[in-house]
């Protein structure tokens, strides 16, 4: 028997097939759509991450070495924003935003995922035009910073500020108080045109001292739209500090060289004397309990030197005077005295290395633990206490005269001439300990 196929059932047959395969090839290509613009988001977001840590860490960097050359610059302080676009850091305003510095920072001209240039806020008491006076350990950050949720992360009008945020403006959007972002030539140096708000933060309105501050994003709203795009990264005073205070040790230490060795008449790769010259001896500390070692004036007289003491602060008035070029004079002309270090450093000279003796020809030497099981004999040790602990306080003249509000573990039993750089109780720990030799 003969069997006759449908053609109306083939040609249906035929359009099922095809619309299935139309519609796999529809799905796949919403699928692999959806992937390759997730890769491209990662790839910005990859672009944005690396661009706001280099810029982090460029500050940083910028902050530890100020004061390295003559003139105002002091360790710690950061540039000022850019404030036309140029890439050159300007005069701060009272609330300083504008965009990162990347020449003054001398770095790359840093863009985030979206193509954009960053921005940047710095805290009142850190900026360097013009400069407020001291900067040093116990200097307070002024920056408020709120989490993606709107809870506080940093007070800028407590004791917990940040000292500056870096903030990648991703793409333009439509802003929730209605401004439509428009960067063009004429909108180009208005941050309103770059950053968002959410929250009641407004991260193009910030207060130095203020609880108005920066919010990160991305925030999104009920419905899973964003609504803030700004992603931010801060540095706090603790990430400041930290290669500040060893750097601002290491300058002392090449101070009391020059002192050892005459002006001029050192290598510092060796810490070595390079020809005769020098008392070849180091002054005695001031009483740390002297009052007249406080303050960023100019002390011309008093912080003397203790001959009974072999540990306490700097001298501004030493047994055999400061070079007229050192900086550790007690005139306000340098960064040291002017920006209060001479508060924040305990300085101990070995018995065998004081006045009267020469090239350390005396008795008895200085231990420093630089590990837990091992020890080095110096000379000197000199040790910057650090931001201030919880139970430290550095509020009034008492408290700045009593050196457990500065220093920890091993080294406040001052009289048995041994120091550490690291806790050996496990107790909460952060002076920066440098010796000689």
């Amino acid at each position: 028997m003969k069997h006759h196929s449908n053609p109306k059932f083939n040609q249906r047959g035929a359009s099922l097939i095809v619309l299935v395969l139309v519609l796999v090839l529809g799905g796949l290509a919403v699928v692999f759509s959806s992937l390759d613009g997730q890769s491209i988001r990662a790839e910005r977001d990859k672009k944005t991450h690396e661009a706001l840590s280099e810029a982090k860490l460029a500050l940083i960097g910028y902050a530890a070495r100020s004061g390295l050359a003559t003139g105002a610059a002091r360790p710690g302080e950061l540039p000022c924003p850019d404030a036309n676009n140029d890439g050159s850091s300007d005069v701060c305003a009272v609330n300083a935003l504008g965009r990162l510095p990347w020449r003054t920072l001398g770095i790359n001209d840093l863009r985030d995922g979206d193509g954009e240039r960053l921005w940047y806020a710095v805290s009142t008491t850190f900026k360097n035009n013009p400069r407020i006076y001291p900067l040093n350990s116990d200097t307070l950050g002024t920056i408020t910073l709120r989490d993606a949720a709107g809870s506080l992360l940093y007070n800028g009008s407590a004791n917990n500020g940040l000292v500056a945020v870096i903030v990648s403006p991703g793409a333009p959007m439509t802003r929730q108080d209605g401004v439509h972002q428009v960067r063009d030539v004429a909108n180009i140096n208005n941050a309103i045109n770059y950053l968002d708000i959410a929250l009641g933060e407004d991260n193009q309105n910030f207060l130095n001292g203020n609880l108005n501050g920066f919010v990160l994003g991305p925030i999104k709203d009920a419905t899973g739209d964003i609504i803030l795009n700004d992603k931010i990264v801060s540095i706090s005073r603790h990430e400041i500090m930290i290669p500040v205070e060893r750097r601002v040790a290491a300058t002392v230490i090449n101070a009391l060289l020059d002192y050892f060795c005459g002006s001029g008449n050192v290598n510092y790769d060796t810490n070595t004397c390079l020809a005769a010259g020098g008392p070849r001896s180091y002054p005695h500390p001031a009483n740390f309990a002297d009052s007249t070692c406080l303050g960023i004036g100019n002390l011309a007289a008093g912080c003397a030197s203790d001959l009974t003491v072999n540990h306490g602060r700097l001298p501004a008035n030493p047994n055999l005077s400061w070079d007229t070029a050192s900086l550790l004079l007690g005139s306000n002309g340098n960064w040291f005295q002017r920006n209060g270090w001479r508060e924040q450093v305990h300085y101990a000279v070995a018995p065998a290395c004081v006045i009267g003796t020469t090239d350390c020809d005396g008795l008895g030497f200085q231990t420093l633990n630089i590990s837990l099981l091992n020890t080095v004999d110096a000379n000197l040790i000199v040790a910057v206490g650090g931001e201030a602990l919880t139970g430290q306080s550095r509020a009034s003249v008492a408290d700045k005269l009593n050196e457990a509000n500065y220093l920890e573990d091993e080294n406040l039993t001052t009289a048995d001439d041994v120091y550490t750089n690291l806790s050996l109780m496990g107790n909460p720990f952060n002076d920066r300990v440098v010796s000689l030799p």
